[in-house]
């Protein structure tokens, strides 16, 4: 039976996917037609090579996230395929929760960072402030820590007999 925290996961989930789709069609067209203007007219526009790599932050960002939701994100289990499954669902949550206070902790550190870059009046390219771009860094470990927080309620509902487990990822 799905909640919905669980809806609201999926479904930001599926905005992360188009975000990731969007942003790297985004990239790979700007990244062809500045090499075709360079190729051929030499000439290209001064701030699309700045573009593509600021849009590189945004899609390891927004696909972290994507794949914390995905069960895709860095894990050590050595010692969770030795317990038994309620308690190695346990220890996931446990694994789980303490992830999500480590990223609500770069929560706090990722605003003060961008608090800095708006302070600083930096910009990107011209007069194109950084921030904005920037403020993909605190979006994205709010949705990380709230998949983690997700994930290790599943898992303790696991542990506790009212769920059942989520098939494993393949590698």
């Amino acid at each position: 039976m799905s909640d919905w925290l669980d809806r609201l996961d999926r479904g930001l989930a599926k905005g992360e996917t188009v975000l990731v789709v969007l942003a790297l069609a985004v990239m790979i067209g700007l990244a062809a037609v500045q090499f075709v203007l360079r190729k051929f007219f030499d000439t290209g526009f001064e701030w699309a090579d700045i573009m593509v790599r600021q849009m590189v932050l945004w899609l390891g960002f927004i696909g972290g996230s994507l794949a914390t939701h995905e069960g895709r994100h860095i894990a050590i289990d050595a010692v969770g395929k030795l317990l038994a499954p309620k308690k190695a669902a346990a220890l996931r949550s446990a694994t789980f929760f303490a992830a999500a206070g480590v990223t609500s902790v770069m929560v706090y550190a990722a605003i003060q960072f961008l608090r800095s870059e708006i302070d600083s009046g930096s910009k990107i390219f011209g007069e194109v402030p950084s921030w904005p771009v920037q403020a993909i860094i605190p979006v994205c470990f709010v949705t990380i820590t709230f998949h983690f927080v997700v994930a290790a309620r599943h898992e303790l509902l696991v542990a506790r007999g009212r769920r059942e487990p989520k098939p494993e990822v393949p590698a």
